[in-house]
């Protein structure tokens, strides 16, 4: 067989693979390659999930991946209808209520970031995420007792985890346990300086690369900031 011969019939067999693909798939793969994939480009990526939602309007984790990207980009009601279209259609895909918790615990619905997040934990209750993220929002209703609680349950799961061992102490401090709060500050600060700046971005998922290294830096300085106020007292 001639080269030429050759790539024609080379060029078919791929011209007939990619036909065989539906559009849908391909526009989800490549905004699922500019979202986490490889390449990293929310305007793209969404551009292409809409695509998909275009031709098939119930494709699975379309409004999931929409949800994201609308929550990266501060659209919290945009994300609330997405994630809500989500749940709808998939009820049984967990990642949903936890992106749910996530959503209205920014916008300031904070019983319903709870109920998701606690929806989350009876499919996953060894993400140690989730018991941050509840401790956050126990904390901004004040609930200084239960941001406490929820955040040593998350460590019973997650040993030594900056994130939980900072949410700890400062609902140790709002409850003025002083000595407590400074034990677990410096715990977290000890655990952060084992952690790097790409562990840190997988904490992150959804967010650009290239912040890794100021994510983690800012999340250092933040618990350096929580044992110098603990100064105050």
């Amino acid at each position: 067989m001639s080269r030429k011969v050759l790539h024609i019939f080379t060029f078919f067999v791929l011209a007939v693979v990619v036909l065989s693909i539906s559009r849908e798939n391909v526009y989800f793969s490549i905004g699922s390659y500019y979202f986490g994939g490889g390449g990293y480009d929310l305007k793209k990526a969404e551009k292409y999930f809409r695509k998909v939602v275009s031709i098939e309007e119930d494709y699975p984790r379309v409004h999931y991946q929409l949800a994201r990207i609308n929550f990266l980009n501060a659209r919290f009601a945009e994300a609330k209808s997405e994630i809500n279209k989500e749940i709808s259609l998939y009820p049984d895909f967990h990642k949903s209520y936890y992106m749910e918790g996530l959503i209205a615990g920014y916008a300031g619905d904070f019983d319903t970031a709870i109920n998701g997040f606690k929806e989350f934990q009876k499919y996953d209750s060894f993400n140690w995420a989730a018991y941050n993220d509840l401790s956050w929002i126990y904390f901004q209703k004040g609930d200084f007792e239960l941001a406490k609680d929820v955040a040593i349950d998350g460590l019973e799961h997650a040993p030594n985890n900056p994130w939980l061992y900072n949410s700890l102490g400062i609902a140790l401090l709002n409850l003025k346990e002083m000595s407590e709060a400074k034990i677990a500050f410096e715990k977290a600060l000890q655990n952060i300086d084992k952690t790097t700046p790409e562990q840190w971005g997988k904490s992150y998922p959804g967010n650009d690369p290239k912040i890794y290294k100021d994510g983690y830096l800012a999340t250092k300085e933040s618990i350096v900031y929580n044992l110098e106020l603990l100064k105050q007292y």
